[in-house]
C-alpha cells in the first residue's frame, strides 16, 4: 500500500524552512527569543501561511526580496503565523516592514491582528513612498488555545483591491510564567473592582443584540467640545452609549463636569488608561498601576468610590498584558469592533468619516468613534448624520457583550410580540409573517410556502456566536392547522470567503404536530470566525409551521473524562492504525476539540471537502472551511481522511451542464466533464500543496469516488448507480477519477467508498467493480465500508465482505469509513439522495436498553475488526457525539438514537465500553430484535411449456445478532413448480426468543420463445 509521507517534526517547532526560522518559545520568561524570522530571500514565505484569498509571490523590491500580496480585498488578506507558535500567557513583539504597491502618495493603515479575539497590535500608517515598520507587543491570555492563537498582518481599506509588499517579518517573545497560572493583582482589601460580570481575558467586540442593532462606543474623552456635542445628540435621540475615558482628560478643564454628565445621563464607562500611552509593552505591574489610578481618577471626579467602570479598552488597540490585568481587576476587555478610521494619518473629511461610519453599522457590531484626542468635529458630524439615518431605518442601540450587569441578557431572544423580530424568509417564495397563534403572549412567526427542505425562517446571529463558546439554542414550534406530523430542526449557516457551511444544532430536532407546541433545543459551538452566521429552522417539504419564544444563550459544557483510555491508544495497540471521527469546525475548539485530541489520531471533514463546498461555482474555489480543519489537524498532529472527490450527491449542477444544456455522452461532453474533474482535483491538490509544502500535508487518504453502486438491480455493469457521472462517462469515470487522484495526490492512499457493502448482493457488485478496476490497472489502494448499520444487522455480513476483499487482493487496505449503529426497527440505508418512505421507530422502549444493546453490538463488531487488523487499517466514527449524529434528524427526527461512543455531553457510553472494556457493559436487555434476512433479487426462470417450471433458488442469509444463523422457511419452497408469471416467495426466520421476521422476493417465470434454444 502507499502511505502519506510523514516528515519528522513537521508539526513540531524547530523547523527551518528556507530563510524562515521557527523555534519553540523560550522555556524561561526572562529572555526573549527569536521565534520567527522571514526575509523571503529564499523565494518562499514558509513557515508563514497564506491568509484570505490574495495571490502571494516573492518578488524583487528595492534591491531585495519581498513578498507581494496581490489583489488585497479584505483586512486579513496576506499572511499569518502558523498554529502553536504563540503560547498561552506568553509575551510577544511583532515586527514587519510594509510598503504599498500603489501610486505615490497613497496611504492606509496596517497592524498585526491576533486571532481569535482579533486584537490589534502596533497599528500604524503605511505608504507607497517608503517602507514603514509595523511593530507592537502582545501578551496572550492565560487560557488561550495555541492552535487558534495566530497573528495576521491586517491592512486598511482603500475602497478597491490593491497590492502591498511585506519584508523582514520577525516575532520575538517569552513563554508564560513558569507556574502556568493566571496572573493575580496586588492584594488590596480597599480596592473596588470595575464591576464586570465574569470578565474574560479575551476582548469582546459584539453587541448584546442581533439584527439591526449596534453598541456605540466613544474613545479618548471627555473633551469639552466634541463630547458635549455627542451627549447632546444621544440625549435628543434617546440613545445610551459606552465612553472609554482617559484620566488626563478628566483632570483637564471641564473634564470632570463632562464625566459626571456622562454618568448622570445613563451611559456606561470604560477605562481607557490615564493617558494616551501605548501599554502594549508594559509589564503587568505597570498596567495594574495605571488602570487602578484611572479608576481612582474617574470615581473621584464623580464622587462615587464604587462607581462601576465595567469595560476596558487598550489605547491604540495595543493589548500586551492589558487584557489579562483588566479582567483580574473586574473589567471586561472591549475589542475595537468596527472602526471608522477617525484618527491622524487617515482622511478625516466629513464625507469620508460618514461613509466609513455607514459601513461600520453592521448587525450586532461594536462601533468605535472618537470624541477626544484631537479635533473630532467631523466625527461628531458623521455620527449625527448616520445615527439619525439609522434610527429612521429602525436600528437600535445597546451595550457591548460582557461587562456591565444591567439586567440585559447576553444572547438573543425573540418572542414575536411586536413583529418578526428580524427573522427573514429563507428560500425563494417563502413567506414569513406575524401570527396571533402564540405559545405565550400574543404573537408568533408563521412560515409558509416552503418548497425545499432547507426553506424556512432565518435570523442573523453573527454577533451572538463568539468563537469557541458553546450556546444553547431553543425555539418552540407548531405546525399550521391541518398539517400532518412532520420533522423540523434548527440549523446554522456559516459563510466564509464566498463559501457556505451548514451545521445542525446538536439535539435541536423533533417531530412536530399541529396540536401543540414542541421545543427544539440543542447546543452549538462556532468553531472559527464567520463572515456571517444565521440560525434557521427547516424541515419536511411543504410543511407550514409557527415559531415562538426563541432564545440563544451561553451554555456551560461538561469537561471530557480524562480518566478513561483514549480510543486511538486502545485500538492502535490492537493494530488499527487510524482511529478517526467525522467533524467540522465546531470540533476544532472547546470541549469537543479536547475530545478529538484525546481519542482520535485522524478525522474526516464531514462536509468541508465535498464538491459543493470546495467549488460551488466553476473556477471559484472556496477553501476557508476546509483550511480550518486542515490547520487544526496540522497543529495537533492529527491525520485527515479526505472526503470526497467525485460523488453523485452534493456536487453542483454546473459540473454536468454546458450553459443550460445537460451534458450527454458525446465525445465533446465527455471531454468537458473530464476536464472539469481534473480541474477540481488539481485545484484542491494545488491549494493543499501550497499551504503545506514539501509533501507535509496532513491528508493521508482520499475517498476518490463515493457510493457508485446502486442498492438494487440496474441495467449498468456491476449494478452501478445511474448517476450523472455514469450517464456522461460510463463506468470509466471511476478509472478517470482514480488516475487523476493518483497524479495529484501521489502520497495519499486512494479509496473507493460505499454504504451497505455488508449486504450480500451489494457486496457482489462492489467486488465485481473493484476486480474490474484492478484488471484495468487503476491505481486503487483501498476499499471503504461505510458501516451505517443497525443493532440487528449481522456483524457476520460485514466480516464476509472484509474477507471477500482480502481474497480478491490481500494488498488492498480496508477502512470502516462512516461507522454508526442505530437502534431503530428499520434501516433503509444511507442514500441521502432519496429519503426512505417508511417512518423510523425505536427498536427498544427504554433508551437505556437501546444504549446497552448498541454497546454489545460494538463489542462484537470490534472483536471481529481486531481479527482482521492486517487489512483493516482505519476506523472512522461518523460524528463526535450522539447529539451530533446525523441519525437524530435524517430522514426524520429520531431522538432515541445513540449510535456513537460519546453521549450528548461528550461522556463515554456503553458503545465506548463495548470497544474498550466489555466487562463494564451493563446487563444486556431482553432479546426483542428479530433475525435479519438479507434482501435478494428476483429469480428468473424459463418454462418449456404452459405448465410453468420447477425452480430451485438459493435461500437468503438469515442471522440473528444473539443466536447467529437461524433456520429460514420459504414458501413456496425451493424446487417447487412455479406458474408462468410472477410468484412472490415469503421467507420467515424465528430466533430462540420467538422474534420473527419475514422477507420476500419474486420468482419470475417466462415462456420459452419459439425458435430459441
Amino acid at each position: 500500500m502507499r502511505r502519506r509521507r510523514l516528515i519528522a517534526g513537521a508539526t513540531a517547532f524547530g523547523l527551518i524552512t528556507g530563510a524562515g526560522v521557527l523555534t519553540l518559545p523560550a522555556a524561561s520568561a526572562d529572555e526573549p527569543a527569536v521565534l520567527l524570522a522571514e526575509d523571503f530571500e529564499d523565494g518562499s514565505f514558509g513557515p508563514l501561511t497564506q491568509n484570505g484569498g490574495p495571490a502571494l509571490s516573492v518578488v524583487d523590491a528595492d534591491g531585495d526580496k519581498a513578498l507581494l500580496v496581490k489583489g488585497r480585498t479584505t483586512d486579513y488578506d496576506g499572511i499569518r503565523t502558523p498554529a502553536n507558535l504563540l503560547q498561552a500567557g506568553g509575551s510577544y513583539t511583532f515586527s514587519a516592514q510594509v510598503k504599498l504597491a500603489a501610486a505615490a502618495g497613497t496611504t492606509t493603515s496596517a497592524r498585526f491582528v491576533v486571532e481569535p479575539a482579533y486584537s490589534w497590535v502596533g497599528n500604524t500608517t503605511v505608504t507607497a513612498d517608503a517602507w514603514t515598520t509595523v511593530t507592537g507587543t502582545f501578551t496572550a491570555p492565560a487560557g488561550a488555545d495555541p492552535a487558534t492563537l495566530r497573528a495576521y498582518l491586517g491592512t486598511g481599506d482603500l475602497g478597491a483591491p490593491y497590492d502591498y509588499l511585506i519584508d523582514d517579518v520577525m516575532i520575538t517573545g517569552t513563554s508564560a510564567p513558569g507556574d502556568g497560572g493566571a496572573w493575580q493583582p496586588t492584594p488590596d482589601p480597599s480596592f473596588v473592582p470595575g464591576g464586570a460580570v465574569n470578565p474574560t481575558t479575551t476582548p469582546l467586540a459584539s453587541a448584546r443584540a442581533t439584527g439591526n442593532a449596534v453598541a456605540l462606543t466613544f474613545d479618548d474623552g471627555p473633551n469639552p467640545g466634541e463630547t458635549a456635542a455627542v451627549l447632546d445628540l444621544l440625549r435628543d435621540k434617546g440613545i445610551t452609549a459606552t465612553f472609554c475615558i482617559i484620566g488626563q482628560n478628566v483632570q483637564a478643564s471641564g473634564g470632570a463636569d463632562l464625566l459626571r454628565r456622562i454618568v448622570a445621563e445613563g451611559h456606561t464607562l470604560c477605562n481607557h488608561g490615564t493617558s494616551y500611552a501605548d501599554m502594549g509593552s508594559w509589564t503587568r505591574a505597570q498596567v495594574e498601576a495605571d488602570l487602578k489610578e484611572n479608576l481612582r481618577i474617574i470615581r473621584t471626579a464623580v464622587g462615587d468610590p464604587s462607581l462601576q467602570v465595567p469595560y476596558f479598552r487598550a489605547p491604540n488597540g495595543s493589548w500586551g498584558a492589558t487584557g489579562e490585568v483588566a479582567a483580574a481587576l473586574g473589567m471586561q476587555p472591549l475589542g475595537l469592533g468596527n472602526v471608522i478610521f477617525d484618527w491622524d494619518g487617515n482622511d478625516l473629511s466629513e464625507a469620508t468619516l460618514t461613509a466609513n461610519l455607514r459601513k461600520a453599522f453592521t448587525p450586532g457590531a461594536v462601533v468605535l468613534a472618537h470624541d477626544g484626542g484631537g479635533d473630532r468635529s467631523n466625527t461628531v458630524r458623521a455620527v449625527t448624520t448616520v445615527v439619525t439615518e439609522k434610527l429612521a431605518e429602525g436600528w437600535t442601540f445597546t451595550l457591548p457583550r460582557g461587562g456591565a450587569a444591567d439586567g440585559t441578557t447576553v444572547g438573543v431572544t425573540s418572542d414575536f410580540e411586536t413583529g418578526t423580530d428580524g427573522w427573514t424568509a429563507r428560500g425563494d417564495g417563502v413567506s414569513v409573517t406575524a401570527s396571533s397563534d402564540a405559545r405565550a403572549g400574543a404573537g408568533s412567526l408563521l412560515v409558509t410556502n416552503r418548497s425545499q427542505p432547507w426553506h424556512g425562517a432565518a435570523l442573523d446571529v453573527t454577533a451572538d456566536l463568539p468563537v469557541g463558546t458553546a450556546v444553547e439554542v431553543s425555539v418552540w414550534a407548531k405546525l399550521a392547522p391541518g398539517q400532518a406530523p412532520a420533522s423540523l430542526k434548527v440549523s446554522v449557516q456559516r459563510d466564509n470567503g464566498g463559501g457556505s457551511a451548514y451545521d445542525g444544532v446538536a439535539g435541536a430536532g423533533a417531530s412536530v404536530t399541529a396540536d401543540g407546541w414542541t421545543q427544539l433545543k440543542g447546543t452549538y459551538t462556532l468553531g472559527a470566525a464567520a463572515d456571517k452566521a444565521q440560525v434557521y429552522v427547516e424541515g419536511a417539504v411543504g410543511v407550514d409551521f409557527l415559531l415562538d419564544d426563541f432564545s440563544l444563550a451561553p451554555f456551560a459544557e461538561e469537561s471530557i473524562q480524562t480518566d478513561v483510555p483514549g480510543l486511538k491508544d486502545v485500538l492502535g495497540a490492537d493494530g488499527i492504525e487510524h482511529v478517526g471521527v467525522a467533524i467540522d469546525a465546531r470540533e476544532t475548539v472547546g470541549t469537543a476539540a479536547d475530545l478529538v485530541r484525546k481519542h482520535f489520531d485522524a478525522f474526516t471533514p464531514e462536509n468541508a471537502g465535498k464538491p459543493e463546498s470546495v467549488q460551488p461555482v466553476e473556477g471559484q474555489f472556496t477553501f476557508t472551511q476546509l483550511d480550518q480543519l486542515l490547520d487544526f489537524a496540522d497543529a495537533n498532529n492529527v491525520q485527515v481522511y479526505g472526503h470526497v472527490l467525485a460523488w453523485h450527491s452534493q456536487t453542483p449542477a454546473w459540473f454536468f451542464k454546458d450553459g443550460t444544456r445537460d451534458l450527454t455522452n458525446s465525445p465533446a461532453d465527455q471531454a468537458l466533464l473530464k476536464a472539469r474533474l481534473e480541474a477540481h482535483i488539481k485545484g484542491i491538490a494545488d491549494h493543499i500543496d501550497a499551504r503545506y509544502p514539501n509533501g507535509d500535508s496532513p491528508v493521508w487518504a482520499w475517498d476518490v469516488v463515493n457510493e457508485v453502486i446502486a442498492d438494487g438491480d440496474t441495467a449498468n455493469p456491476h449494478d452501478m448507480r445511474d448517476s450523472r457521472w455514469f450517464q456522461v462517462l460510463g463506468e470509466g469515470f471511476v478509472d478517470e477519477a482514480f488516475r487523476l487522484a493518483d497524479r495529484y495526490f501521489p502520497d495519499a492512499a486512494l479509496f473507493i467508498n460505499d454504504y451497505n457493502t455488508e449486504m450480500p448482493e451489494k457486496r457482489a457488485d462492489y467486488l465485481s467493480l473493484i476486480g474490474a478496476l484492478e484488471a484495468r490497472n487503476v491505481p486503487i489502494d483501498g476499499v471503504g465500508h461505510q458501516a451505517h448499520v443497525d443493532v440487528a444487522r449481522p456483524v457476520e455480513w460485514l466480516e464476509d465482505s472484509i474477507v471477500a476483499v482480502e481474497r480478491l487482493d490481500p494488498d488492498l487496505i480496508q477502512a470502516i469509513t462512516e461507522l454508526d449503529v442505530n437502534a431503530s426497527t428499520e434501516n433503509q440505508g444511507a442514500d441521502v439522495s432519496g429519503a426512505p418512505v417508511d417512518p423510523y421507530s425505536p427498536a427498544f422502549e427504554d433508551d437505556a436498553d437501546a444504549a446497552a444493546e448498541v454497546g454489545y453490538y460494538y463489542r462484537d463488531l470490534f472483536a471481529m475488526l481486531r481479527e482482521h487488523n492486517e487489512s483493516v487499517d482505519s476506523v472512522t466514527f461518523w460524528g463526535i457525539s450522539n447529539a451530533r449524529t446525523w441519525l437524530r434528524t435524517w430522514p426524520m427526527a429520531r431522538p432515541w438514537e445513540q449510535p456513537l461512543p460519546f453521549d450528548d455531553d461528550l461522556q463515554v457510553t456503553p458503545a465506548y465500553w463495548g470497544i474498550v472494556d466489555p466487562s463494564r457493559l451493563p446487563t444486556r436487555p431482553a432479546d426483542v430484535l428479530p433475525p435479519r434476512i438479507a434482501d435478494r433479487s428476483d429469480v428468473p426462470a424459463v418454462s418449456n411449456g404452459a405448465g410453468g417450471a420447477k425452480v430451485k433458488y438459493a435461500l437468503p442469509s438469515a442471522i440473528d445478532t444473539l443466536d447467529g444463523a437461524v433456520p429460514l422457511i420459504c414458501d413456496p419452497a425451493s424446487g417447487s413448480r412455479f406458474v408462468i408469471g410472477t410468484t412472490t416467495v415469503t421467507c420467515t426466520a424465528t430466533d430462540e426468543a420467538g422474534n420473527t421476521r419475514t422477507s420476500s422476493f419474486d420468482v419470475v417465470v417466462t415462456r420459452k420463445q419459439p425458435g430459441k434454444p
